[in-house]
This record gives C-alpha cells, sequence and structure tokens, in this order.
C-alpha cells in the first residue's frame, strides 16, 4: 500500500513527531519491517517480533482485550467486570471472565520445553479513530504514538507467551531450550469493535467448540442472531433475562433462556436461515409480541428470582431448552395468523389458545392429574422428551430433534383443541 492510502486509515499521521534533537520520535511501540495488503478495505499489516517485545509490549500497557468481542464475562459477573482489561494484568480472573488457564498454561510449558507448536499468526488490531501512528515507509516501520492494541483472537496464546518469557527471564538455566528472543508473526488489523465481533465470529465459530451463544451476540454478518438480538431486545420479558455468553444454563444462573437457542427458535420460527434485512423488525416485533402474551401466561418465562428458577427447573419444563422450540412452532403459527386474518383478531385467537397452557388448567393422563408443563406429566416420559435418570430417582430432560418436533406437535395440537378436553391420551403416538 502507499503512503496516500495508508493515511486514510483513520488514526495515521502524515507527518512523523519528533525527539528533541530532530530525529523521528518512534513511539510506544515500533512494528518493525511491515508488509501490507494491497486492499484498503480489509488493510492488513504483518511483521515479526520477539517473544520479549510481546511482553514488553504488554508490561507497556498497550495491549488490551474487550470482553465484549472476545469469550466475553461469566453470566451474573457483569456488575464486577471491567469490559476492557489489559494484557499486563494477566491470566484473566475466571470469577468474572470465560478463560481457560488450564488452556494458556499447557502452552506456555509447552513454549519452555522447546516443544514444537504451531501459534502463528498472534492477532492485535489497532481501531480506526482511537490510535495515533505514523508509516514510515522508507524503512517499513509503523510508529504507535497512543491508543490500545486489542486482541480480537489468540488471547491464550499471547497470554501464554508473556507468562513464558517471565518464567524464562526469572530462572533463564532452568529453561535452556525457550529464549526471548523466540519469533512469532503478527496480524495487524483496523477494524472498529463490531469488526472485531465478526473476525472473532469468522475465526471462532465453525472451526472451533467455543460458546456459540458468544460467537452470535458478536456477529453483524448472520441473519438469525441480528434476529435473534432484535427479538431480544422488543421483549420485556426477554431483557436481561438471556445468557449471550455460554450455551448451558448452569443452577446459578437466573436467565431463562441462552442466545443460541433463541437463535434455533428463529431458525423455527422464520423457516430458514436468510432473512431480508427490511423484514428484520418486523419478524422480531411479531416474535417478541407473541413470547409476551405467552409470558403474561407462564411468569416463568419472565424475569424471576434465582430461588424461584431453581425451583421451575426442578419440577416444570415451562422453560427448558426443548420447549422452547416447541414454543417457535407455535410462534409461527401466530405470525401466520396475523397475516392471514389481521392483528386485532389474531391476538384475540391466540390469547385463547395460550390459556389453554395456563398454570390452573388441569390435565389427566391416567392416574396422573396435574399442569401441562409438570415433569411428572407422564406425556412427557411417552413422548421422548423426558427420561429417568440413571438412578432412577429423578427425570433428565432430552433435547434432540425428536424432541423438539414432538413439543411443537403437542403444544400445537393442544392450543388448537377443545378447550373442555382435558385428557391427554390422544396426544399420544399422533
Amino acid at each position: 500500500m502507499e503512503m496516500k492510502d495508508i493515511i486514510k486509515v483513520h488514526g495515521f499521521v502524515e507527518n512523523p513527531k519528533m525527539t528533541a534533537s530532530g530525529s523521528i520520535y518512534h513511539g510506544r511501540f515500533t512494528c518493525k519491517d511491515v508488509q501490507w495488503t494491497s486492499g484498503l478495505s480489509s488493510a492488513l499489516a504483518t511483521f515479526t517480533i520477539t517473544a520479549d517485545e510481546l511482553c514488553d509490549a504488554a508490561d507497556n500497557n498497550i495491549l488490551w482485550t474487550d470482553q465484549e468481542v472476545q469469550r466475553g464475562i461469566q453470566p451474573g459477573a457483569e456488575q464486577r467486570a471491567e469490559r476492557e482489561i489489559p494484557l499486563s494484568a494477566g491470566y484473566p480472573d475466571p470469577r468474572k471472565y470465560i478463560f481457560d488457564s488450564a488452556k494458556a498454561n499447557d502452552i506456555a510449558e509447552k513454549l519452555l520445553n522447546g516443544e514444537k507448536l504451531f501459534l502463528n499468526p498472534l492477532i492485535w488490531n489497532l481501531r480506526p479513530g482511537k490510535f495515533e501512528a505514523y508509516w514510515d515507509e522508507a524503512n517499513r516501520d509503523i510508529y504507535i504514538y497512543g491508543g490500545r492494541i486489542y486482541l480480537p483472537d489468540s488471547h491464550h496464546r499471547q497470554q501464554a507467551i508473556i507468562k513464558a518469557v517471565k518464567i524464562w527471564r526469572e530462572r533463564p538455566a532452568d529453561y535452556p531450550k525457550f529464549s526471548g528472543g523466540s519469533e512469532f508473526k503478527i496480524e495487524l488489523y483496523f477494524l472498529d469493535k463490531l469488526g472485531e465481533g465478526d473476525y472473532f465470529f469468522d475465526k471462532n465459530q465453525m472451526p472451533k467448540p467455543i460458546a456459540r451463544s458468544k460467537a452470535y451476540d458478536l456477529t453483524t454478518q448472520d441473519d438469525l442472531s441480528l434476529l435473534s438480538k432484535k427479538f431480544i431486545e422488543m421483549s420485556r420479558a426477554l431483557q436481561g433475562n438471556v445468557n449471550r455468553v455460554t450455551d448451558r444454563l448452569s443452577a446459578k444462573q437466573v436467565d431463562v433462556v441462552t442466545l443460541s437457542t433463541v437463535r434455533e427458535m428463529m431458525k423455527t420460527y422464520t423457516g430458514g436461515d436468510s432473512v431480508d434485512a427490511a423484514a428484520l423488525d418486523g419478524l422480531a416485533n411479531v416474535a417478541a409480541e407473541f413470547f409476551d402474551m405467552l409470558a403474561g401466561i407462564r411468569p416463568e418465562l419472565g424475569r424471576v428470582s434465582i430461588e424461584e428458577r431453581r425451583q421451575i427447573r426442578n419440577s416444570k419444563l415451562v422453560d427448558a431448552a426443548v420447549m422452547m422450540h416447541g414454543y417457535a412452532f407455535l410462534m409461527r403459527d401466530f405470525s401466520l395468523s396475523r397475516a392471514k386474518i389481521g392483528i386485532s383478531e389474531a391476538n384475540n385467537i391466540w390469547r385463547s389458545k395460550l390459556n389453554r397452557l395456563n398454570v390452573d388448567c388441569r390435565y389427566t393422563m391416567g392416574d396422573w392429574e396435574g399442569e401441562i408443563f409438570s415433569k411428572k406429566n407422564p406425556l412427557w416420559s411417552a413422548i421422548g422428551v423426558v427420561k429417568p435418570s440413571k438412578d432412577g430417582e429423578n427425570l433428565t430432560v432430552l433435547n434432540t430433534g425428536s424432541a423438539r418436533s414432538e413439543c411443537g406437535r403437542v403444544l400445537r395440537q393442544l392450543t388448537s383443541i377443545d378447550p373442555r378436553t382435558h385428557r391427554l391420551e390422544f396426544l399420544v403416538g399422533r
């Protein structure tokens, strides 16, 4: 790339800063012998640094992670965790952040022992408009004067290298197979915060088993993820009630659902993977109206205390992930009804339909009597949604494709029958 193109990346200055002696000031960090890509829209600088340089850059407080576009903050720790943390702070606190210390330690140990590792490239990013730097075309160097270098990826690897350097510096004789001069390739990008999220999604979602919820939360390129986030924003019941970091809901989490489950709901709701951008707001609004109508009948789907959430999960299926997929089938039918008979009439009909799922509506099957979402309802065992645990004392909820489809089938039939029908045997084997 030519000088005239480089300075179009907002943050590069046209003229270098100077020292008191009149020479070029090299700033806080120098990227040496830089190679550029040819396209401004995908500006990328590559260069080589040593392990010593990486460690010193961290100690100089210029290397950072933004946990909103990394693996993220642990659910429940939002109020105690900073969004941006420097690498100089060491490994992120696992009580607050999603970070695998064992993985980083394993890399550091292998580095110190001289084992062959494939750690290149390491990823850095300068956000346009948030840094100041000069491109020295003659020497092919970038002098970084100000701003933070973010790590959209390779956080574990870079933390491990820094730790290895610090251990080696304390006792170099103990680690003769390692050197601070070990070289690593850097890919330096120029992406805004949203671009960092898209980078993380692209590099981590498909090839690696990271939390899909976090990847879906970051991307701006996946239609169903965008629809999911709009749906959550528009739903009173779901605002602040969705785990957007991990794909599982632990006993300590009060959230009703994960973002990855919501995305799969949206796939059932829309009937595919692609959504016209012009239709996103309308689809999200209809989905939110339906879910809030349902949550008005089943408050367990809204925000509750952690104690209440535990009790619900222990005894009911109403907030189980498999049942969320069942609700998506109803959501689709609700949307079709609105398009066919109009908003007002459809809303009235569906309030009546959903009222058949009310906790006060009693159903029977054999000798059992109770509310529809009770785990002890033999219907759910009969159609393969729950099964006895290994110890035989509890019930395990299944979330297979078959179980999801059965939940959808049962809910659709149940909300379409005569409200005076209370026996459930007719729903088995259909």
